[in-house]
């Protein structure tokens, strides 16, 4: 199947997963709601994996898998930090810049690194983020860039960005270790199991605060292992770097559910940076 397909259908699960978790995470301590989001997602993922061709285990499988799964169990835990304390339109831009990140990760894990084509194209990707926060020009030429910083969400998601960017190239050798079916709902599985001392802290506190069974949160774990199974197929078939930067693509639905959902201000002055990101997109999957 067609990569670019593959990589599209993920950044539509992905923003609308990310809507879910926010909206469970106004009622619920955000440790624990992505504890038991990356739980369900492993759960629906070992569905997939029972329905796939037996795969053949290489000896590198439980190093990368022990690693994946820790870098997986932190980023998580930082991910729900960010959704909770900042708006979608303002913490999820900052994803934009892990195929950024991955320009420096991925020629030394991988030896990978994208033709100029997409190059381009991921220039304009990370552009997309600075035009979101254009307004804040008035504030000096690094006015855009101080205004997704300044906020702490913000902030954490930037941290997520460059692990996430590491993370993505142990994916890839992941899957030349398995398969893509048994590397997704294994590393979701270990990156559950990481999350779970950072839970333990205040579990009782959080149980207590968990009003009834977060459907929302079942929703986002289905969605995401419907997108990460979609990703785990794109990765052999293209460049890290260029199925990242496609699956950033969530930015702009994610602001545009911020807006329509939760009534995040704003859009109009975002929406040219969702344009700028598109054309990147476009660089990518024509020129890359």
């Amino acid at each position: 199947m067609n990569w670019f397909f593959l990589s599209l259908v993920t950044a539509l699960t992905q923003a609308v997963k990310d809507t879910f978790l926010k909206s469970a995470m106004g009622r619920t301590d955000p440790t624990l709601s992505m504890l038991l989001y990356s739980a369900g997602a492993a759960a629906f993922l070992w569905v997939f994996a029972v329905g796939s061709p037996e795969a053949v285990l290489t000896a590198a499988f439980w190093p990368l898998l022990v690693l994946a799964g820790a870098l997986g169990g932190v980023t998580f835990w930082l991910y729900g930090l960010a959704l909770r304390r900042g708006d979608l339109s303002l913490t999820l831009p900052m994803l934009a810049f892990t195929p950024l990140f991955l320009l420096i990760t991925s020629p030394l894990t991988l030896g990978e690194f994208p033709q100029p084509g997409g190059v381009a194209g991921i220039a304009l990707v990370v552009a997309g983020a600075y035009v979101l926060n254009l307004r804040e020009r008035r504030n000096g030429l690094l006015g855009p860039v101080k205004a997704l910083v300044t906020n702490p969400g913000s902030r954490i998601m930037l941290l997520v960005a460059i692990v996430w960017s590491i993370g993505a190239n142990l994916d890839k050798l992941g899957l030349q270790a398995s398969s893509p079916a048994l590397w997704a709902a294994s590393v979701y599985t270990a990156s559950a199991l990481a999350l779970v001392p950072f839970a333990a802290r205040r579990l009782r506190q959080s149980l207590r605060e968990l009003p009834g069974f977060p459907y929302a949160i079942v929703a986002a774990g289905l969605l995401e292992s419907v997108g990460l199974f979609c990703q785990m197929h794109a990765l052999p078939l293209t460049q890290v770097s260029y199925v990242i930067a496609v699956k950033r693509l969530s930015i702009i639905f994610g602001v545009l559910l911020g807006a329509m959902v939760f009534r995040e201000p704003d859009l109009a002055h975002r929406l040219p940076g969702a344009a700028v990101m598109v054309a990147g997109v476009f660089f990518i999957a024509v020129f890359g």
